[in-house]
């Protein structure tokens, strides 16, 4: 789904049975479960200038960052939230509307993305990029799986919900 899309509104009408989330609130029409949460962390290419750098706060929040476009206007990330509370703010110079392509981009410029470790690992497995802390005490992002109560008591939406939360509750550490 683009983000122009309702996931609220999918879920609601059929077109889709469940949504993993990571929002800061989401939707309070909407069923929850909690997932699991996954800590912060520096994405770059490893020829990066900063990549063999300890980057202290002023560092992080002067180099060029690779942003998500937020998911709906108005609306700010995990990364956001938390600095705009601290009263900090990160030198973004570029928005990427789609998450998964932001570990392409990076390897071709001097761009850092702030992600969650799981994705970044991910990434890092099979892309020339490194993985390093985040100077800042960011707070765990919290997942968890949406449906709406259309779906609450079909046995087999329930079947389908219960398969995703085993799978990732058991795919490795919590972070």
């Amino acid at each position: 789904m683009g983000a122009s899309a309702s996931y609220a509104g999918a879920l609601e009408s059929g077109e889709m049975d469940v949504v993993i989330g990571n929002w800061p609130n989401p939707p309070d029409t909407l069923r929850t479960t909690a997932l699991f949460q996954d800590r912060m962390v520096l994405l770059m290419r490893k020829t990066h200038p900063l990549a063999e750098q300890v980057l202290d706060a002023d560092a992080y929040l002067n180099a060029s960052h690779l942003a998500p476009t937020p998911y709906s206007v108005g609306q700010r990330g995990v990364v956001d939230m938390y600095l705009a509370r601290e009263r900090m703010r990160r030198n973004v110079v570029a928005h990427v509307p789609y998450f998964n392509m932001a570990p392409y981009l990076l390897l071709g410029t001097d761009m850092i993305f702030t992600a969650p470790a799981r994705f970044a690992e991910h990434y890092a497995s099979f892309l020339p990029l490194v993985i390093r802390p985040v100077p800042l005490d960011i707070p765990p992002i919290p997942y968890y799986l949406l449906w709406h109560d259309r779906t609450h008591h079909s046995a087999e939406c329930r079947w389908f919900r219960e398969q995703i939360v085993a799978v990732l509750r058991s795919s490795g550490p919590m972070h």
